[in-house]
C-alpha cells in the first residue's frame, strides 16, 4: 500500500446462509448516568428470520438497537457482527451489511426524496454494484409506494410520507441486516401493513430483519420471533405464540389485556375495555341493543 494515500480496501460482504447467526449480543449490560438500562442482555439473531422487539416505554428497546448499531456503548458484555466484534468494522463495511432506520431522521437541507433514497447507495460507491444504483433506487421507492415523491422536498412531507420515504433507503442500502426503529409510527393503518410486509419478504429472501415496534398484532402478524423486554432484561423470547400470552402480556405491560386465537390459529390482540355510554347530540346512544 502507498504510504502516501493510505486507503483500506473495505471488505464486501458475504451473503449469509438462512440460519447463519448475524448478529449476536452476549451478556450485553448497559448504564447510563448509573442507572442500569440493560441488563445481561443474550439475544441471537439469524439470516432469514424477523425479529420483533416489543416491551413498555422505557423497558430499553431503543438503546439495545442503538447497542447493535455502535452507537451506544455497551458497559459489559459484547456484540458481534458477522462473528467478529461490531470495532473491527470500518463505518463502511458496517453500512454494507446494516441497514439501519432510527425513530427520528432529522435532515435540516431542502435535499429531495430521491437525493434521501440514493444516499443509501452511498457505501456501493466505486464498486461494481454502483452501477445498479437507479435500478435499486427506483425499485425501493416503487415498493414503499414513493415514487410520486421523488421530487418532493423531505422536509415538506407528513410524518407517513417521511417515513416511507426513510424506508426507502433503507431498502437502497441493500444491506444483509435490516436494523427498524418503530418504523411504522407516524403511518396509517395500509402503509403500517405494507412496511411489515415488505419487512417479512425481505427476512424470506434470506435476511435478518429487526424491529422494534409497539403494535403487538403486528408482531404477532409477521414476525418469526419475538423479544419481549422489560425493565432492561429479556421477560421472554420465542415465537409470538409463545411469548403473547395474556397473563405475560399483562403483567409487563401493567394493563389487563386480552389474547385471542382466530379460527386460523392467529393472533388477536386487544387491552381489555369496558363498554362507553356514548352521548351523541346529547343524546343516550344504545350500545348493543340496549339503551345505555
Amino acid at each position: 500500500m502507498n504510504i502516501l494515500n493510505p486507503r483500506r480496501t473495505h471488505r464486501p460482504p458475504v451473503p449469509p446462509q438462512p440460519g447463519d447467526i448475524v448478529l449476536e449480543l452476549d451478556g450485553v449490560g448497559i448504564e447510563i448516568d448509573c442507572r442500569t438500562i440493560l441488563n445481561r442482555i443474550d439475544l441471537d439473531i439469524r439470516a432469514g428470520e424477523l425479529l420483533a422487539i416489543a416491551g413498555p416505554n422505557g423497558a430499553g428497546k431503543s438503546t439495545m438497537l442503538g447497542a447493535i448499531t455502535g452507537d451506544v456503548p455497551v458497559t459489559s458484555g459484547s456484540i458481534s457482527l458477522f462473528g467478529e466484534p461490531i470495532a473491527a468494522w470500518d463505518a463502511t463495511e458496517l453500512a454494507m451489511r446494516r441497514s439501519v432506520l432510527m425513530q427520528n431522521v432529522d435532515v435540516t437541507f431542502p435535499f429531495t426524496v430521491d437525493d434521501i433514497v440514493r444516499m443509501g447507495r452511498s457505501p456501493w460507491e466505486g464498486t461494481p454494484d454502483e452501477l445498479d444504483d437507479d435500478m435499486i433506487v427506483a425499485s425501493a421507492m416503487a415498493m414503499t409506494e414513493s415514487m410520486s415523491l421523488a421530487e418532493r422536498v423531505y422536509t415538506s412531507l407528513s410524518g407517513g410520507e417521511r417515513g416511507r420515504a426513510a424506508f426507502s433507503r433503507v431498502l437502497a442500502q441493500a444491506a444483509p441486516i435490516l436494523l427498524l426503529d418503530e418504523p411504522t409510527a407516524a403511518m396509517d393503518v395500509k402503509h403500517q401493513e405494507m412496511l411489515m410486509r415488505l419487512g417479512r419478504d425481505y427476512a424470506e429472501a434470506g435476511c435478518a430483519v429487526v424491529v422494534i415496534v409497539h403494535a403487538l398484532d403486528a408482531a404477532a402478524a409477521w414476525s418469526d420471533r419475538v423479544a419481549l423486554l422489560e425493565r432492561g432484561r429479556i421477560a421472554a423470547l420465542g415465537t409470538p405464540e409463545e411469548v403473547f400470552t395474556s397473563a405475560r402480556l399483562s403483567a409487563v405491560y401493567q394493563c389487563p389485556i386480552e389474547v385471542l386465537r382466530r379460527g386460523d390459529g392467529s393472533l388477536v390482540i386487544l387491552p381489555e375495555r369496558p363498554a362507553v355510554s356514548r352521548h351523541v347530540y346529547g343524546r343516550r346512544q344504545t350500545i348493543h341493543g340496549k339503551e345505555t
